[in-house]
């Protein structure tokens, strides 16, 4: 049997399980990096954990409020103060109100992309897409690498028990686009380098990590002699066959796959049922919440990067349930948005805290874009690639400080403008991926893995 035929077969009569889909993360053995200049800064944080909302939360009704705007800029919700002299955020947002000293606001990122595919694909690779203003960009093999591939390139040394690079609870696959939108996997750099995906039931607020489990018919032992099988067969394989079938990339995600169905630590670290019903209540019974407490443990666990899809915990849900409020934004914000977020959040900065995980840990909670200063005649907010406010945390980042700065009415950055690839390799610095890291295709063609510069203001 040729070893492109046997991988069709999937299973590998070890579970029924497709490994090949089960592991899509690998690995490649990451050199030593040696800091910029001597930049203390450089490889500060240990791991990343990157929390996307998607659908673009409004800059005006969260971090950069302007009560003195015209009502129809400010819109409904008033400011509150926080646990930091001087500033202020929603009404909404109560308990992060009181961790904003832990997080730096970044009130001045700014890109071209009005659309939600071409402002995903830009924000998680840090290049500009091609085609910014169009809405039907699926996942290509020619695209560039999410931040978390390149990370899974930078440092893994493919002995790991758990994958570099997890996104949860979901990848985006909505209309207009047919598949999943671009930006989410490793492009080309490979499928190696693809998200390992945990699946998250809305209804049931559970996750489901693919065959972390053995079938109760086969033992640890048993799983060994079909690895070995498996390796003869693989050796037999013709030469050329294996060339063409990408065989290095298909040995990594098997050799992974083996190592998860037979480590107790992995199925550890999936499994929410060690954490006590109060620190499950904090985050709140949702997939969201649920979801950054998951997150949370693969930090402890020393995944390498974590992203975190938002998913909203009332019946709209995913496709449908995002903070793309083109119409009746204050009904949306106040009923559906924020106080989930404002719950889920706050305990996830509390508890990364208290564990000392901040100390070298990047949490970084961002969006495709921002809402337009002006309220539309649907008593909502259109798209605004212009300006959004994020927040960045952890490996150093002084918390309770403000870093760029919008214009009277919250649509233009006045001082500070990043861009995408600046965040990206600012994001890279800290990971202590250098300046000059060359990623290949599979071509063999060079492309450096991020055309922006670090910003010592984000990271200071």
């Amino acid at each position: 049997m040729l070893r492109r035929d046997f991988l069709r077969l999937g299973a590998l009569g070890a579970s029924g399980l497709s490994l090949p889909a089960l592991m899509q993360a690998g690995a490649v053995r990451a050199s030593e990096a040696d800091g910029l200049d001597g930049d203390p800064s450089f490889g500060r944080a240990k791991r990343c954990l990157l929390v996307f909302l998607n659908g673009g939360p409004s800059q005006l009704d969260t971090w950069d409020m302007k009560p003195e705007a015209p009502a129809e800029v400010r819109g409904e919700l008033k400011p509150i103060a926080t646990n930091v002299p001087g500033i202020q955020c929603s009404e909404l947002m109560p308990l992060l109100s009181q961790q904003v000293d832990k997080f730096k606001i970044v009130r001045s990122v700014t890109h071209p992309c009005s659309v939600h595919t071409t402002g995903v694909y830009t924000m998680l690779t840090g290049t500009v897409h091609t085609t910014p203003k169009v809405d039907q960009t699926r996942a290509l093999p020619e695209d560039h690498p999410h931040l978390g591939s390149i990370v899974a390139r930078w440092r893994s040394d493919g002995r790991d028990e758990l994958p570099p690079f997890v996104t949860l609870p979901t990848l985006f696959e909505a209309p207009p686009v047919e598949g999943i939108w671009a930006g989410q996997n490793a492009g080309f750099l490979g499928r190696r380098y693809d998200p390992f995906v945990i699946r998250g039931d809305k209804a049931t607020a559970e996750f489901i990590a693919p065959a972390l489990e053995l079938p109760s018919n086969v033992s640890a032992g048993r799983l060994g002699e079909r690895r070995e099988l498996l390796a003869q067969v693989n050796d037999r394989a013709d030469e050329a066959v294996r060339d063409r079938a990408r065989g290095g990339d298909v040995d990594t995600f098997y050799d992974q796959a083996f190592s998860l169905l037979a480590s107790g630590q992995v199925r550890e670290a999936y499994n929410l049922d060690h954490e006590s019903e109060a620190v499950r209540d904090r985050y709140g019974r949702h997939l969201f919440g649920q979801g950054l407490l998951l997150a949370r443990r693969l930090v402890e666990a020393g995944v390498a990067l974590t992203t975190v899809y938002w998913i909203d915990p009332t019946p709209a849900g995913f496709g449908g349930g995002e903070y793309d409020s083109h119409g009746r934004i204050y009904y949306h914000m106040r009923e559906r948005l924020l106080p989930p977020t404002d719950k889920a959040l706050s305990a996830l900065f509390v508890d990364l805290d208290e564990r000392g995980l901040l100390d070298d840990t990047l949490v970084i909670v961002m969006s495709e874009f921002g809402r337009t200063p002006q309220i539309n005649k649907d008593a909502g907010r259109d798209h605004w690639p212009h300006l959004q406010s994020i927040l960045l945390a952890g490996a150093g980042i002084s918390g309770g400080s403000v870093f760029g700065a919008s214009d009277r009415i919250a649509s233009l950055p006045t001082a500070d403008p990043v861009t995408p690839a600046d965040l990206t390799q600012t994001i890279l610095h800290l990971l202590g991926v250098p300046r000059d890291f060359e990623i290949h295709d599979q071509q063999g063609r060079a492309f450096r893995a991020c055309g922006g510069m670090a910003m010592p203001g984000l990271y200071a």
